[in-house]
């Protein structure tokens, strides 16, 4: 919480400098991106998990967002929880820190577009955890699990939920009012074999890409662009190269690293070429 505190305040002393020294000349935008996942209810007709559902999104996606896209400080799930829980573990005030009027009112509003990170979605229920154990996970009160009928990934904990991507669009858009919106990751990895013929990266840009389409066509949303991740193999966090997200395999016992392309890499080129999906029946454009 500290580190996220102090994180915040440096966006803000980021963003001030350059909207006050740099944008007139350069006429350039600037804002943050935040990663998350969307979360549903469990079981959608039990009060409980949809109260997880709404806690696992203000404790993740809500805890940057709300500070940035709302007011200045951090939202009111975070506060009364961490607070309850610092209390009756004998602190004298909340482990969240909290900013000073100054403080909100420079971060306030410290941002031209909402840019986004995003790849899939989980089924949350309600947690109680001892009062002695202070964690993130315990201040949440939240666990996920998934549907065993959605599709996976080279990543255990990335499961293919396109419908997700709308929903949480629609969110953003509704919950911070109307921001423009960059989605700056989104993709889906494999790991093992080789296999160039990668059919379900395909299926999961297209997939992805058609509920963007639907958040904005249908729900109004201000999506000014869209970005996947990866366009080549890279060094992924802790699994290095094991887990690939490119379009383009990298070859890395070659000193040279040739990349060469996965099937997926036509087919979203020419949505970009297309600037939407091609009509088989009127050819590639």
């Amino acid at each position: 919480y500290i580190v996220g505190h102090n994180l915040l305040k440096a966006h803000a002393e980021a963003w001030h400098l350059y909207n006050e020294t740099y944008r007139a000349r350069q006429g350039g935008l600037i804002s943050i991106t935040i990663n998350t996942d969307w979360a549903e209810p469990r079981n959608p007709h039990n009060q409980e998990d949809i109260d997880a559902a709404r806690r696992f999104l203000q404790f993740y996606l809500g805890w940057f967002a709300h500070p940035i896209f709302k007011n200045g400080d951090y939202n009111e799930v975070m506060k009364r929880r961490i607070r309850e829980r610092s209390l009756a573990q004998g602190l004298s005030q909340s482990r969240l820190p909290e900013f000073t009027e100054s403080e909100k009112q420079r971060i306030k509003g410290t941002y031209d577009y909402f840019g986004l990170n995003h790849y899939t979605t989980v089924l949350t229920y309600n947690v109680n955890y001892p009062t002695h154990v202070l964690s993130y996970d315990s201040d949440r009160g939240v666990a996920s699990v998934t549907d065993r009928s959605w599709l996976g990934s080279g990543s255990f904990w990335l499961k293919v939920t396109p419908f997700g991507f709308r929903k949480l669009l629609r969110w953003i858009k509704e919950e911070y009012n109307d921001p423009p919106i960059y989605v700056t990751e989104n993709g889906i990895s494999e790991r093992g074999a080789l296999d160039f013929n990668d059919t379900w990266r395909t299926h999961y840009y297209r997939s992805y890409i058609n509920e963007a389409l639907k958040a904005v066509v249908l729900d109004g949303v201000d999506l000014r662009g869209y970005t996947a991740w990866t366009l080549m193999d890279n060094f992924e966090w802790a699994v290095g190269f094991d887990e690939r997200f490119g379009l383009y395999h990298v070859n890395f016992t070659d000193p040279g690293l040739p990349r060469r392309p996965k099937a997926s890499a036509r087919h979203y080129s020419q949505i970009i070429n297309c600037n939407g999906f091609p009509d088989p029946a009127r050819g590639p454009h």
